[in-house]
């Protein structure tokens, strides 16, 4: 497996970009950060797009990939979640207001973008792509995957507040070799983290230590650019060295 970080931070400023990551160039996680980086032959092999939840920073390059593509010629992609998030998408973004509903055009059995619901906690195949989704504590109805291909992969919180499932399936679930996990704010902002849905350095180490995942290699993401430097300097105190910054523009290999 082959994953390409595309943006991964908590705001789209001074060349920071939100959350996009790129899985064996046809699957896509989130579409925060996409156009600015894939060309129109990299756009082309695009087919699945993964939803994490509504959020304008996870979904907002939606809009551009379809229309891109259709104006290649290009028909067809399948946008993949659960349903209340997929509701949310097709009665707030493709709905004719905001952007031409894509879902019906040019009609709904031969639409460009076709829905697919998938289940809570229940594998399914994309692609050669095992995906499993996993309710989130979120401001917004927001779901976490377990991310497989052969029976090795990753698991990804999305944005997140203290949700113990999540921890559970990871302590769980064989063959994760990482974890990208939310750690939007420093510690001394936890009360925003909670009342906003996202994490802090010292809620991610307590989730870690009370789950037996002390030694599991986690990549901290959706930052919020101002706060950088002082999460940083957070994660340098932890001592830890299997907790790293995702860094965007990178390529992962499993």
């Amino acid at each position: 497996m082959e994953i390409r970080v595309l943006g991964c931070y908590g705001n789209s400023i001074n060349g920071f970009k939100t959350t996009s990551y790129l899985i064996n160039d046809s699957l896509l996680i989130d579409a925060g950060a996409v156009t600015e980086f894939l060309n129109d032959d990299q756009l082309r092999k695009i087919r699945h797009i993964l939803v994490t939840h509504s959020h304008l920073d996870h979904i907002k390059d939606l809009v551009f990939i379809v229309d891109e593509l259709v104006m290649m010629g290009e028909f067809n992609i399948d946008l993949i979640s659960v349903k209340q998030i997929l509701s949310i998408i097709s009665d707030d973004l493709f709905n004719n207001r905001l952007w031409p509903d894509f879902t019906v055009i040019p009609s709904k059995q031969n639409a460009i973008i076709k829905l697919r619901e998938i289940e809570l906690e229940k594998y399914t195949e994309i692609n050669g792509i095992t995906v499993k989704p996993i309710l989130m504590t979120h401001t917004v109805y927001t779901v976490g995957y377990v991310v497989k291909e052969e029976n090795r992969g990753f698991m990804l919180t999305s944005d997140t507040g203290p949700t113990k499932r999540f921890w559970e399936v990871a302590q769980q679930e064989e063959g994760i070799e990482f974890i990208i996990a939310d750690v939007s704010f420093p510690n001394r902002m936890e009360s925003l983290a909670k009342l906003s849905g996202h994490m802090t350095m010292s809620m991610l180490i307590e989730h870690l230590e009370r789950y037996d995942l002390g030694k599991m290699p986690i990549y901290i993401n959706h930052m919020k650019p101002v706060f950088i430097d002082e999460i940083l300097d957070e994660l340098t105190l932890t001592k830890r060295d299997n907790i790293k910054t995702l860094q965007q523009g990178v390529t992962i290999k499993l």
